[in-house]
């Protein structure tokens, strides 16, 4: 009974995000991500570093890279606080490719686990400072993510997790307030080490493209995660 009310909220956020409109344009992505984290010589501080290439139109097309470090202290065990940077390049069809840059803070909390299931909740906030921009755009992002162990192996979690994207204001780039996209993911965690752990699965990406049609983005995800 239990595994069976825990598989129900793993699912329930991706079901939640794939009901598209009519108009949607809907495309084929892959995103690759690795980061990092290690100790820094204070205590409870620690680095995090995250490289990102993502591609566009079932593959053929390189869409973005976003470098993203970041320092966090740890308040506990379960909660920390995060600030951090990141630069990202976008390559746009039939544009010039621009870049951006961001700083965001962040506050990481692990909630006491329900049986199995473990819950964490992200909430980040982030100013943006676009090429050619001469305004800021601010965005809240709030994550909630589930993991429960497989049956499989001991090895092996099941992952999901949704975030929420808004934005606060509007920006001569074109950001607009209120809802910006959802990303929604379903998928698979593997410990090669309890260092080392690789994460692939099924994310989807709805954006509000304001005025225009919305676009849906089916992406193959696959993060690689190590310690030190």
């Amino acid at each position: 009974m239990r595994f069976m009310f825990s598989a129900r909220m793993l699912f329930f956020l991706l079901l939640l995000s794939t009901q598209a409109n009519a108009d949607t344009e809907e495309d084929g992505r892959f995103w690759l991500n690795v980061n990092a984290t290690g100790a820094l010589p204070l205590e409870n501080w620690r680095w995090y570093a995250e490289l990102q290439p993502r591609w566009r139109e079932e593959g053929s097309h390189f869409d973005q890279l976003l470098i993203r470090p970041a320092v966090f202290y740890a308040l506990n065990k379960q909660t920390s606080l995060w600030l951090g940077y990141a630069h990202v390049t976008t390559h746009p069809n039939s544009k010039p490719s621009f870049e951006e840059n961001r700083v965001w803070q962040q506050l990481l909390h692990n909630f006491e686990p329900v049986g199995s299931l473990s819950i964490q909740s992200r909430t980040r906030l982030e100013q943006r400072f676009i090429e050619n921009s001469h305004e800021t755009g601010h965005k809240i992002r709030q994550m909630i993510r589930l993991t429960m162990p497989s049956a499989i192996s001991p090895k092996l979690h099941w992952v999901a997790y949704d975030e929420y994207f808004i934005n606060l204001n509007d920006t001569d780039y074109g950001a607009r307030r209120g809802f910006d996209q959802n990303r929604a993911f379903l998928g698979v965690n593997w410990a090669f080490q309890p260092d080392v752990k690789f994460e692939v699965g099924y994310l989807n990406q709805y954006v509000n493209q304001h005025g225009k049609p919305d676009s849906e983005n089916h992406v193959a995800s696959s993060t690689l995660v190590l310690s030190f």
